[in-house]
């Protein structure tokens, strides 16, 4: 197994929590996937992708001091900011090619393991993996290994309550396998927040979705629109009221495509229900909720 070759064992989405006897039950952490090799004392880092990125995380330099090697692992990176997972953090340091002055703090939750001491582990069940991974002694530095659950719903109710993302179940008789597998189902809560209204599209000139921009703590960046939620005298009375915000440039960098939207300034606010960010920093699945109107909440018609 040679680092950007290996494709990463991944979950499909559930729409519920199954209670399946042999299962565990672990914390999906809202993260950049990575796979860590270890040889001779180096360490070699792979995402999901394939591509290495090893310069872009010299914390976890510290691998290499585990024992015994060749090993491999997998895991996540995570970023936390008031007291979770912060998924546009960590995504900043995946795309730089190394950490910058003032760049987060990372952890590396591991939760599987591939190789120990160059045998390929990935034929043995979870069950025999998650025990030669318990042999080790990890060494000093943001790292851990993930906490196994035995109650599936009480652990997506308590993510819910923390405002993290979900959990995954995963069958302990199962082996690694490259891709998508239904032994690892993950579940997931939808999400909320407020984000900018920053412009609109049309259809035939009647308003069709809101254009959104959310502050990462640099300033408002564009991510994505919403159509869902908006219903005929909703979008009568948001065209009413954006129309006379209108600017000719918009006041995000916005995707070449959208050039052509209607941009307005971003002094209005929607509360955006959505399913997770994508690795673009666009939302996923979003419904428009309600508008926010001088830190009031007002229903949509």
């Amino acid at each position: 197994m040679e680092p950007g070759q290996v494709r990463v064992m991944e979950p499909v989405l559930a729409t519920g929590v199954p209670e399946l006897v042999n299962y565990v039950y672990q914390v999906k952490w809202d993260g950049v996937r990575m796979l860590a090799f270890i040889r001779q004392g180096e360490v070699t880092l792979q995402n999901k992708g394939g591509k290495l990125k090893t310069t872009a995380f010299p914390e976890l330099n510290c691998l290499g001091n585990i024992l015994p090697q060749p090993t491999i692992l997998d895991g996540e990176l995570v970023a936390i900011r008031n007291g979770k997972p912060d998924f546009s953090l960590i995504l900043r340091r995946n795309f730089a090619l190394r950490p910058g002055p003032g760049a987060p703090p990372i952890a590396y939750v591991i939760f599987d393991i591939l190789c120990l001491e160059g045998r390929d582990l990935r034929p043995q069940p979870l069950a025999s993996r998650q025990a030669a991974l318990a042999s080790i002694e990890l060494p000093q530095g943001p790292v851990s290994v993930i906490d196994n659950f035995s109650n599936g719903g009480k652990l997506f109710y308590l993510t819910g309550e923390k405002g993290w993302e979900g959990i995954v179940a995963k069958d302990l008789a199962s082996p690694y396998r490259p891709g998508k597998s239904p032994e690892w189902q993950k579940i997931k809560h939808r999400q909320k927040g407020i984000f900018w209204i920053v412009g609109y599209t049309t259809n035939q000139g009647k308003l069709a979705s809101l254009l959104l921009g959310f502050d990462f703590g640099q300033g408002i960046e564009f991510a994505g629109g919403v159509a869902s939620g908006l219903s005929q005298s909703s979008i009568k009375m948001l065209q009413e009221l954006l129309q006379p915000l209108a600017i000719p440039q918009p006041a995000v960098q916005a995707p070449v495509k959208l050039k052509t939207s209607h941009w307005v300034r971003p002094l209005l606010q929607a509360e955006i229900e959505y399913m997770e960010w994508t690795e673009s920093l666009t939302v996923r699945a979003p419904v428009l909720k309600t508008l926010v109107l001088e830190e009031k909440e007002f229903a949509l018609p």
